[in-house]
């Protein structure tokens, strides 16, 4: 979840951030295709659910309208589309760019598909994309672009050519922005004084045809798109499933083609063998309790540590994710090449060794702190297994509750510890936590041995053999430091009829289906 520009979890947003529903039901006529019709061909529709309804979660067509990135990503991602798209490896490939080069630290080369163009079939060249770009950075935005994005400015080279040049040394830390909200390319149709959510195409493999609030978004395929003979849909519909319980219902009965189920429905969504289930480790999916490591007992590392290792982190993977998860030894789950092996069970549950460190920190008796949960109900239930386990090495930790979990925590400090149920991904987890300037870097944090490493690893193309070597560094910095307790990776899963091939999802927190590989008969 993107707090963009002070990036925290990408999941705080909808959770905490409650926006109303602006939009009546509204039609926006992208093409003559029926949505939910029968094609009468190989492919046909494809529906999936989404709270539609939630206020906590509004719908938005314009980027520059995203309280956060997650809010809107499932279905305006194939409306734009990026320069580059992420794949179900995490890896990035061209999509409306043919090409995307990190030449140096402070430099992107891009060159633009030659002969793309908009869904109305205005042409997408690099002038365009310098428009685009300009448009998001210009325009009123109720949250917050990674911060990167501010020091970006563009220079048009040719025809399809253009220059991204940043005045801070962030070019690999923008380079996966290409495949994110920052890289929409979105193109008004109408009046500047019509509802920014109108009147906007984009460049990806869908349109939007229909928006009825709190019912339905319906996307038809746009045969404009450069790679259009790559999708095997005639459309997306979302329909509205509250998240819950009716999720897996909606599955049982038929109402939805594909949807994401909770942890708490897994067991009965593999005791369905009607239905099929796919099963993802995004490295952004995880539990961890960020520390103010200012003052206090928490200052003391002695104490961090011993916190870490009185967390049975294989318990609250059986009891709260089923087991379907892993225990969190690093800031990468186990899946990650970049994830250090050496780490496995470097906090294994050692309660009589918690107690010891506490001693030697001079607490033998323990001490008091405070958690302050995301307002969910599976954050809640951890907060109360910490406070249980915690309780047996002599902390006592009280649970603070709020309803606006980032102005509470991360900017009124009401709490000495948080609890999200999501991190970030990439050079983000430590950029957003640890390096100075970061709203999500808790009570301001700041090592020189960090900062340099980050700088190190800002200043490498995303190709470089070297990234691995400096990301084993800061694990072992961040880990061995206890820095944060990290918890539990859990799994994206979803859940579909038998008849869905080529169900994935890319490792985009939340879970979002790789639409240029599933397909439903017609």
């Amino acid at each position: 979840m993107k707090i963009k520009g002070g990036m925290v979890v990408r999941r705080i947003s909808m959770a905490v951030m409650a926006v109303g529903l602006v939009l009546s039901a509204q039609v926006l006529v992208a093409g003559s295709t029926p949505a939910g019709a029968a094609s009468g061909g190989k492919y046909g529709d494809l529906t999936t659910g989404y709270a539609l309804s939630s206020g906590i979660n509004p719908i938005e067509f314009d980027p520059t309208q995203f309280t956060s990135s997650a809010c809107c990503y499932a279905y305006d991602w194939p409306i734009y589309a990026g320069l580059l798209r992420e794949t179900v490896s995490g890896s990035y490939v061209p999509d409306l760019a043919s090409s995307a080069t990190v030449v140096n630290p402070s430099t992107i080369d891009v060159t633009i598909r030659p002969g793309i163009v908009y869904s109305n079939g205005t042409p997408l060249n690099a002038a365009a994309v310098k428009a685009g770009y300009e448009r998001n950075l210009t325009n009123p935005h109720p949250g917050v672009w990674d911060q990167s994005m501010s020091d970006l400015s563009i220079d048009v080279t040719g025809t399809d050519t253009l220059v991204m040049n940043f005045s801070q040394p962030v070019a690999s830390t923008f380079y996966p922005l290409l495949a994110d909200q920052e890289s929409f390319m979105t193109l008004p149709t109408g009046s500047a004084s019509a509802n920014p959510n109108l009147n906007l195409v984009g460049a990806g493999p869908f349109m939007l045809k229909s928006y009825a609030q709190g019912q339905s978004i319906v996307l038809v395929k746009n045969p404009k798109y450069w790679d259009a003979s790559a999708i095997h849909l005639t459309g997306v519909t979302f329909v509205n499933v509250p998240t819950g319980p009716q999720q897996l219902n909606s599955l049982e009965s038929g109402l939805v083609d594909v949807e994401g189920i909770p942890d708490s429905d897994i067991p009965a969504l593999k005791a369905q063998t009607k239905l099929q289930s796919s099963s993802a480790f995004p490295d952004a999916s995880y539990f961890f309790v960020p520390i103010c490591t200012s003052s206090g007992p928490l200052a003391n590392l002695k104490v961090r540590q011993a916190l870490n290792f009185a967390t049975n982190r294989v318990a609250i993977n059986n009891a709260l994710l089923y087991g379907k998860g892993q225990p969190a030894w690093s800031i990468f789950p186990t899946s990650s090449s970049y994830y250090d092996k050496a780490l496995t069970n470097v906090y294994a549950y050692n309660p009589t060794k918690a107690k010891a460190l506490l001693a030697q920190a001079g607490y033998p008796h323990g001490f008091s702190t405070s958690i302050m949960p995301l307002p969910e109900p599976q954050d809640a239930q951890l907060a109360t297994v910490l406070q249980q386990e915690w309780k047996q090495i002599g902390v006592t930790l009280s649970i603070v509750q709020t309803s606006n979990y980032v102005t509470d925590f991360y900017t009124l400090k009401k709490a000495q510890m948080g609890l999200n149920p999501e991190g970030l991904p990439g050079i983000q987890k430590i950029t957003t936590q640890y390096i100075p300037g970061d709203v999500g870097d808790t009570c301001g944090y700041s090592s020189p041995t960090l900062n340099a490493l980050n700088k190190q690893l800002q200043a490498l193309p995303p190709s470089s053999p070297k990234l691995k070597s400096i990301w084993t560094k800061i694990q072992l910095f961040v880990i061995h430091n206890a820095l944060t307790v990290y918890i539990v990776y859990a799994p994206e899963v979803t859940g579909a009829q038998k008849d869905v091939t080529g169900v994935q999802n890319i490792p985009y927190v939340g879970g979002v289906l790789n639409y240029w590989g599933v397909s439903v008969p017609g």
